[in-house]
């Protein structure tokens, strides 16, 4: 029995560092309205906010997204740079994606209103994503 306890003890710092590899953390899908070429574009971005609580600067984190019931929808790459530098360790900001367009093209080919209804199902469809894991980092080379 002593000997099944220290076997059980002596694996759990490893259990520990295996399971902290990957994060959860909220997200969620953003709606812009814009314009191209053609007209009214509908562009759908996920982010999330990071912390990065690694000892380099992270321009990027690869992350899988879950709705509310933990089902997986899909694999991302969130850039983390945006309008500014990479996040130095310690930081906290932005990580985000372009995830899908709906564009101008679209509503020239199926009207106003088909392209209304295609934007709103679009929009209900991703905002199901409430969760994201983190399963890696893209660190900035310098």
């Amino acid at each position: 029995m002593k000997r099944i306890i220290s076997l059980l003890i002596a694996s759990l710092p490893f259990a520990t560092i295996a399971f902290s590899a990957e994060e959860r953390t909220v997200c969620g899908v953003n709606l812009f309205f814009t314009h191209d070429e053609y007209g009214p574009a509908a562009e759908y971005h996920l982010t999330t906010q990071f912390t990065n609580r690694s000892g380099r600067a992270i321009s990027g984190i690869s992350i899988l997204f879950f709705d509310a019931k933990d089902v997986l929808i899909g694999n991302a790459e969130l850039n983390c740079e945006g309008r500014r530098p990479a996040l130095q360790p310690g930081s906290t900001g932005q990580c985000s994606t372009l995830l899908q367009t709906i564009d101008g093209k679209m509503m020239e080919k199926f009207g106003t209103t088909m392209w209304t209804d295609i934007v709103n199902i679009q929009l209900q469809r991703l905002n199901s994503i409430t969760q994201c894991e983190i399963k890696g980092y893209r660190f900035t080379v310098k």
